[in-house]
């Protein structure tokens, strides 16, 4: 397996993977194990990252600690980062996996920029199985596809393994990992696919799982060549300038595969396919119409489809460099901490340690990418994750402002301050602030 691996690996990145920078993706379990293994053998570059999502009580901890102990005895470098996960997920709309996945590869884009290539354990059992959750779900071309081998500094090269492949390996090399016994839980979808549908379809082919390798390739490649020769007409009704795009729909119209196109448009700024849909069979478009993706707008004007980000700044920003600045925009109070003192729990006050409260701040909207760590909760969380999660509609996140120090986001004003800015047991002087009005009205 170690030569097969590294032949993956070349395919992947170049004649010059041993002379790269990996940041390896280790949960414990047999795959990531049998993984970062390899790369230990192969006398590679690598440091390894643990996410702890706390979902499985000691369970959780145990891994960490496995994979800890690992590191320590390989003298590897280990980066690890522990989410509360269910109270992130909480009113967010998604499943707990896609959050925990969401957590983990915002993280990993944090700690990426000393590596060349970021390795996750994905092999030929979870390419299947996502294709199947794809295909049962409803997907185009893209989702056939599977998970792709490379995406962008993301490199899979377990992907041509099959699960029963790699724990062979770990047997025979005596590789030791640990047991996630949600594994076996059917009430998940992945796992009623792994456990149950899986061994169904290789009773009508028992290399199942090899075809499906070669069959993902083959859609792979032609997936690929099709990207190539439909960009020439995305290009011919697509223009930008300065963030917005518009689709020119008398130039659209007279394509033969206006649908696909549109579909293809759509998708890239994350519409549903049933948005290209209705826009395909309307007849007549109302102007004014407008649709909602996660991150954009889409508004239907009389010769073009207009799209942008839904999160354009509102208004400029106002700079606060003084405490008579702030006082412009905020009721300031002085006091001093006293042990097991109750602080209020009103959205509209912040409480901050005086020394945390440096000048200059900056008042200002919120912008794509923003993100902070919600106070009483672990971890970063994005800034339009916490509106989902909230609720807020998309007139009210135009209002919304944020007090910050630098690049450092102290407080969604009138939601949530931030965990790195309370006032802490060590605090002595600090800051109460009442939000005067409206502060789109002061900014």
């Amino acid at each position: 397996m170690l030569s097969r691996f590294l032949q993956e690996l070349h395919v992947l990145v170049g004649a010059e993977a041993k002379q790269k920078r990996y940041l390896v993706a280790v949960s414990g379990g047999a795959d990531s194990m049998v993984a970062v293994t390899l790369f230990h053998e192969a006398g590679l570059n690598f440091a390894m990252a643990h996410c702890n999502f706390h979902l499985r009580g000691a369970d959780s901890d145990r891994d960490m600690r496995f994979v800890q102990q690992t590191a320590t005895r390989w003298q590897v470098p280990l980066f690890i980062r522990e989410f509360d996960t269910l109270e992130i997920q909480k009113n967010s709309g998604k499943s707990v996996e896609m959050v925990a996945r969401d957590l983990r590869y915002a993280w990993f884009s944090e700690i990426l920029a000393d590596f060349d290539h970021l390795v996750t354990a994905h092999h030929a059992t979870d390419a299947a199985e996502t294709m199947l959750l794809n295909l049962t779900r409803g997907t185009g071309f893209k989702g056939l596809c599977g998970i792709p081998p490379v995406n962008g500094k993301i490199i899979r090269p377990m992907l041509n393994f099959t699960a029963q492949e790699i724990r062979q390996y770990a047997e025979n090399h005596h590789i030791e990992y640990v047991e996630d016994c949600t594994n076996h839980d059917e009430q998940i979808a992945r796992n009623r696919i792994r456990h149950s549908v899986i061994p169904q379809l290789e009773t009508l082919n028992p290399q199942f799982l090899q075809t499906n390798v070669r069959t993902r390739s083959l859609l792979q490649r032609q997936y690929a060549y099709f990207q190539k020769h439909i960009k020439s007409d995305i290009e011919k009704v697509l223009t930008e300038n300065e963030g917005q795009y518009r689709v020119n729909l008398a130039l659209l119209n007279a394509n033969q595969d206006k649908e696909l196109i549109l579909y293809e448009i759509l998708t890239r700024f994350g519409f549903a396919a049933d948005v290209s849909e209705t826009l395909s069979e309307d007849t007549v478009l109302q102007s004014g119409k407008q649709f909602f993706s996660d991150t954009h707008v889409l508004l239907v004007d009389r010769d073009d489809l207009i799209i942008q980000a839904q999160n354009v700044e509102n208004g400029p920003v106002a700079e606060i460099a003084s405490m008579e600045d702030l006082r412009h925009f905020f009721v300031v109070e002085e006091f001093e901490y006293q042990k097991d003192m109750i602080f209020e729990k009103n959205p509209d006050m912040l409480y901050v340690p005086k020394d945390k409260l440096t000048f200059p701040l900056r008042l200002r909207s919120w912008r794509q990418g923003d993100y902070f760590y919600p106070l009483g909760a672990k971890g970063r969380q994005k800034i339009s994750d916490f509106f989902t999660d909230h609720k807020i509609d998309r007139f009210a996140k135009e209002k919304v402002r944020l007090l910050c120090a630098g690049d450092q986001i102290i407080w969604i004003i009138g939601w949530r301050s931030d965990e790195r800015f309370k006032v802490q047991k060590d605090s002595t002087i600090c800051y109460k602030l009442y939000k005067k009005d409206d502060l789109t009205q002061n900014n």
